[in-house]
């Protein structure tokens, strides 16, 4: 009796420890084909995408609008269009959003042409500003950094006289620091 219990314990150990190693199998190669399959849209999704980057970046030779959609950032989208991702500031500034960080899906967002966007950015990067009649410190701000409030930014760091009424003075012909 005592041999037959050892020998029923014996097969329920060799049962369940088979039982055990079969389903660790079985999950093993269930995640490989997931993989293998997954890898093999990737591949496909990226090569449809290669195309589609090569035809957007010979058509933007003029400003056009682009749906932002789940997944994109403003660097994805400077690659795409650009083929820089540095250009992320110049959609930045086009499209007057304060926290690059975050864009909505949904959004139309304005995409330059390489031209215009080549202008923003050596715009964006200049240390000097050359001022024009009509000119104000508020416009150069806005210009010069998209966001006119940070004229008192340049007033500083230029040392400009106060007219009267407490405006900063600036003069047409003259050559301003821009801090950056």
């Amino acid at each position: 009796m005592a041999r037959k219990k050892k020998s029923l314990i014996s097969n329920w150990q060799e049962n369940w420890s088979g039982l055990l190693i079969g389903a660790v199998i079985v999950i093993i190669l269930a995640l490989l084909v997931v993989n293998f399959f997954n890898r093999k849209n990737q591949q496909i999704g990226d090569g449809q995408q290669t195309d589609l980057t090569q035809q957007e970046q010979e058509k933007v030779t003029k400003s056009e609008q682009y749906k932002v959609a789940a997944g994109d950032s403003l660097s994805k989208l400077a690659e795409k269009y650009y083929g820089n991702m540095d250009y992320w500031p110049v959609l930045a500034r086009a499209n007057k959003i304060a926290n690059p960080n975050v864009i909505y899906v949904g959004v139309d967002l304005q995409v330059p042409s390489k031209e215009e966007a080549d202008q923003i950015k050596n715009q964006m990067s200049a240390t000097t500003y050359n001022v024009k009649e009509g000119d104000t410190l508020f416009k150069i701000a806005e210009e010069m950094y998209g966001d006119g409030s940070k004229w008192t930014t340049i007033a500083k760091d230029n040392n400009l006289g106060r007219l009267p009424n407490g405006n900063p003075l600036v003069f047409a012909g003259s050559t301003i620091k821009i801090p950056r």
